[in-house]
């Protein structure tokens, strides 16, 4: 059984299908989500005095509510992350990133817009950048009804020039999706969707408290599946895991560049969050 035993109810973000008419995210402002979040992560930098590692950790339980409408408020209930880097680890407090909420704005078909996000303690940089929680979070939905068989193409893009800091940030995902199979998980029917997504990913800005900038640019894939019950509308779970593959490349004040590759290996998953 793919995520154990425990199957994960979106309430407020209900996928219904009606006869025909194509699958479509709705919204109650009667309840609260709360999901369970895990990603974790190893960069190799491979560097002319050999490889250099950074792993990273994030554990968070997400509350969303809906406000009316397309708009939706989330935030963190709980929060942990971690950078191990070759100088130490690097786990900040976030007590203060907590109930601070993003406001979304979430498109019939899964579509989401960042409306608003938190300001978050300048401890968590150089370990995460939380403005991105969202950026790949939903099952963008095809425009038939799921049934086993169905398959479906989604691109999305961003462009964030304006970050804190100079920072900037672009990507481009393009994933194909499958109605795989139907299994059986707690005696209920669902449906495994399959994913394969390519990525692009191109980060830069200058690096806190030295006098350089770095830009990164990696691509990649990822695969996964999402569970859906399709007919009581409710996401049962969610597992990806991907590589990224790419060049750091340092420009120093005043001085040449230099450039090392690295890789990016991740896995994530998402499930309902113990009460």
């Amino acid at each position: 059984m793919l995520l154990g035993t425990r199957a994960l109810s979106f309430c407020l973000l209900l996928p219904i299908a009606a006869g025909a008419q194509a699958t479509r995210y709705a919204r109650s402002t009667s309840d609260t989500v709360r999901l369970h979040e895990v990603t974790t992560s190893q960069l190799s930098l491979t560097t002319p005095g050999g490889a250099m590692s950074v792993e990273t950790e994030h554990d968070a339980v997400i509350a969303m509510t809906a406000l009316g409408g397309d708009t939706i408020s989330a935030w963190y209930d709980a929060l942990q992350i971690a950078a191990t880097t070759p100088t130490g680890r690097l786990a900040p407090e976030t007590a203060d990133a907590l109930r601070q909420p993003f406001t979304l704005r979430l498109s019939p078909h899964g579509k989401v817009t960042v409306v608003r996000t938190p300001v978050f303690p300048t401890s968590f940089q150089g370990v995460t950048d939380l403005t991105h929680q969202f950026d790949d979070f939903f099952l963008p939905l095809p425009p038939t009804p799921l049934a086993v068989g169905v398959t479906w193409r989604d691109s999305t893009a961003r462009v964030d020039s304006g970050a804190e800091g100079g920072r900037w940030f672009r990507s481009r995902r393009v994933g194909q999706y499958r109605v795989a199979r139907d299994t059986v998980i707690d005696g209920r029917r669902a449906l495994v969707v399959a994913v394969e997504q390519e990525s692009r990913l191109d980060v830069g800005g200058p690096l806190p408290g030295q006098p350089m900038t770095a830009v990164s640019a990696m691509a990649g894939r990822d695969s996964g599946v999402f569970v859906f019950d399709a007919s009581a509308g409710r996401m049962l779970g969610r597992r990806r895991t991907g590589e990224l593959r790419g060049t750091l490349t340092m420009h120093p004040a005043g001085g040449s560049p230099v450039t090392f590759p690295q890789t990016l290996r991740y896995t994530h998953s998402i499930e309902p969050a113990r009460r």
